[in-house]
């Protein structure tokens, strides 16, 4: 009987260690579930503070935008049509701004001598715009950029140290260019084989229409449209009085033949009804100079 009744003890003081344990696990239990609140309260309380000094930022610098914008149109207001700050063309149009953003991109000018290994001087002279790159690196006086080549019959050119060239390549900001109504208004899915036949009726080669098309037709030909015009092809137009261009052999004498193209587009959601552009044929005889580039307005 001793035995049993030592024996309901122990369990009995078992139960109650057990209990206890139990007791303590849930305790334990509750006190880092308080804690956990607490610390993801905190947290929360962080986080919201962050939101609210992003919130803060954000509006300072919508009201910093919003002070630049009317900026942009006090100067636009205050006359600065075809006005060039590095790169940014501000126009009026229909009593609203517009920023165009715009230059001359990649004109590149093919020299073409009547004899190989003809030493030739080339210079380019800016009005009221800025050179951003060239190759190669030509001699800069002032705004005239000028190269001493030695070119070939058909069109390889050499520096002075020897180095292999196709062309002169030089960038520059806008030249003040605008979209007339005269042009074409071409489908971007045209736009490759409109580039071809248009190219080769000006007067490039398929050298160089080829290289133009290359070029410009990845920025083209997923537009649903594109309003084309064709500048330079009057010696007298802005594009030729910005950008001068001279060219002479060692002898002193300029090219007999020279041409300039210099592709103005920009994109269309619309077909825009145009007069189409004419041109005059172009004969390359003897020392010939031929350029192309364009410029999309944006």
């Amino acid at each position: 009987m001793d035995q049993q009744i030592s024996s309901l003890e122990k369990m009995s003081k078992a139960i109650k260690k057990g209990n206890r344990l139990r007791l303590l696990g849930i305790v334990t239990l509750v006190a880092c579930g308080v804690a956990g609140v607490t610390i993801q309260t905190q947290n929360t309380r962080k986080i919201e503070e962050r939101l609210s000094d992003l919130n803060e930022k954000v509006t300072d610098l919508n009201s910093v935008t919003e002070d630049m914008a009317g900026n942009v149109y006090d100067i636009m207001e205050q006359g600065c049509p075809g006005n060039t700050i590095k790169g940014a063309n501000y126009q009026m149009y229909n009593s609203a701004p517009q920023i165009w953003i715009s230059g001359s991109d990649k004109p590149v000018t093919y020299i073409y001598p009547e004899e190989d290994n003809t030493e030739t001087h080339i210079s380019l002279t800016f009005h009221q715009s800025e050179m951003w790159y060239m190759w190669p690196q030509g001699e800069q006086t002032d705004q005239t950029y000028n190269w001493d080549m030695v070119a070939d019959k058909d069109g390889t050119l050499y520096d002075q140290s020897g180095n292999e060239y196709s062309y002169i390549f030089w960038e520059a900001s806008d030249y003040g260019a605008q979209i007339s109504d005269e042009g074409f208004c071409v489908k971007g899915s045209d736009t490759a084989e409109f580039l071809r036949e248009t190219l080769q009726e000006i007067g490039l080669t398929p050298k160089e229409y080829n290289e133009f098309i290359v070029y410009w037709l990845p920025q083209m030909q997923d537009n649903e449209y594109n309003i084309i015009h064709f500048d330079g092809l009057d010696p007298k137009d802005i594009y030729n009085q910005n950008y001068e261009l001279h060219v002479t052999d060692d002898a002193g004498n300029e090219p007999d033949s020279i041409l300039r193209v210099m592709m103005a587009w920009k994109a269309s959601e619309e077909y825009v009804e145009m007069n189409p552009q004419e041109f005059a044929t172009f004969e390359r005889n003897g020392f010939t100079v031929v350029e192309w580039g364009g410029l999309e307005m944006r």
